[in-house]
């Protein structure tokens, strides 16, 4: 089975080719929905300031729910929320894309090589933030709870939620696993 180890100052990730191809499916998948970039929804292009800094005048809450947990509303007044998004929900977007993108590369250096293997020196900081975000995608997709184990357990293994169950649990492994070589 998977598990990160450290090694000297620095740490490592043993996968199998399988594992590989679900984290980068999982990471692609992630990426797709943060966007490239095209996420300004409405510009307002009168805004002296917006014009300076290259910046929209309006970012909209996200109608997808795994949006809107990855990047929450900052205040309860949508006004104030509006323009807190409109001044950190790019940096936010950037920052989980590209550690989801160095992730990404990493796993696909593995993959090239046709087989599992070692990932030598990761940046653990970058791991844990993409397998949290992974986590969280999955959870809200999954509606997980106090007792999702509990229902995943009595899945039949014809169910097709089953699976993906399975695959959160093991995310939850891996960056349990990750965390306890950090402290």
């Amino acid at each position: 089975m998977s598990s990160f180890e450290k090694v000297g100052d620095g740490y490592s990730l043993d996968l199998t080719l399988d594992e590989a191809h679900i984290l980068i499916n999982l990471v692609e998948q992630l990426l797709e929905l943060l966007g490239e970039g095209d996420f300004f929804h409405h510009y307002d292009s009168s805004d002296p300031l917006a014009q300076l800094l290259a910046m929209p005048s309006e970012i909209v809450t996200p109608d997808d729910p795994v949006l809107l947990r990855l990047l929450p509303n900052a205040y309860a007044d949508p006004e104030a929320a509006s323009d807190f998004r409109r001044y950190t929900e790019p940096q936010l977007r950037g920052a989980k894309q590209k550690n989801l993108r160095i992730v990404r590369e990493e796993l696909t250096i593995l993959v090239d090589e046709n087989h599992g293997g070692v990932i030598e020196d990761l940046n653990a900081d970058i791991w844990l933030k993409a397998l949290n975000d992974l986590r969280i995608a999955l959870s809200v997709r999954l509606e997980i709870s106090e007792d999702s184990f509990d229902k995943f357990e009595l899945l039949p293994d014809e169910d097709p939620q089953k699976p993906v169950y399975a695959v959160y649990f093991w995310l939850g492994w891996l960056q349990e696993n990750l965390l306890g070589l950090l402290v």
